[in-house]
């Protein structure tokens, strides 16, 4: 799964990578991004022109009757977002991009689980698959748009840590991951694969990541592996 980012890239740097025009409040730098908070994606209109937007991290279908829905709707697996009836008409119609300077996984070690910061070797940021949908809150006529990172197999290089890892792609496949008139399954699902081990780089770092409540630079600071016991991936 995908459950922690960070993000701390500028949101002139975000819109210059992105081609993207941003929506809304500027982009604060974050390093501990959690669920079920309000994130920064990008989506194209009908016309093509891309949008960097806020969502609620966690979609909720527009058939839903209450967000509660949300709290087990963070991450879509790959293998079957095309048919679940949660995400089936987003994967259609509303694909979105969702920037981040680097994603967490944990580790299972003698003394609990053990956090990883996994980054892009070449510094630039990661673009992960998304969807976002459009909800109407039934008591209060709110409208909520929401979205969810799609998680695939993990590649060799996160493997020794999890099972799952968030579908990153490439800036060759952002147009046709956000085209609005792109609807047939088959050239999106080509795209939901594991990225290539040499993509990133992956680290240790402190527990503190482990609270919602930690949010600063400190939190991706790397830990030395000889220290802690733990295998280097």
């Amino acid at each position: 799964m995908c459950g922690r980012f960070a993000l701390y890239r500028s949101s002139q740097a975000l819109q210059a990578h992105f081609e993207a025009t941003l929506d809304g409040a500027p982009i604060a730098p974050r390093y501990n991004l959690a669920p079920r908070t309000t994130i920064p994606a990008v989506r194209a209109g009908a016309d093509g022109t891309r949008r960097l937007a806020w969502f609620h991290w966690g979609l909720i279908p527009s058939w839903a009757k209450d967000r509660g829905i949300s709290q087990h709707t963070i991450n879509a697996r790959a293998e079957t977002v095309a048919e679940k009836p949660s995400y089936r008409t987003a994967f259609r119609r509303s694909r979105c991009l969702i920037p981040a300077d680097g994603f967490y996984e944990w580790q299972s070690t003698p003394s609990g689980k053990h956090p990883w910061f996994f980054t892009r070797r070449d510094g630039q940021p990661l673009a992960l698959a998304g969807l976002w949908e459009c909800w109407i809150d039934p008591a209060s006529g709110e409208l909520v748009e929401s979205t969810t990172i799609i998680v695939t197999q993990a590649n060799d290089l996160v493997r020794p840590i999890h099972d799952r890892m968030p579908v990153i792609l490439s800036p060759a496949d952002y147009a046709c991951w956000l085209d609005p008139r792109l609807t047939r399954p088959e050239p999106l699902q080509a795209l939901l694969v594991p990225a290539a081990p040499a993509t990133l780089t992956a680290y240790p770092v402190g527990r503190r990541v482990n609270r919602v409540s930690e949010d600063e630079a400190a939190l991706i600071e790397p830990l030395m592996m000889d220290e802690l016991g733990l295998e280097q991936p």
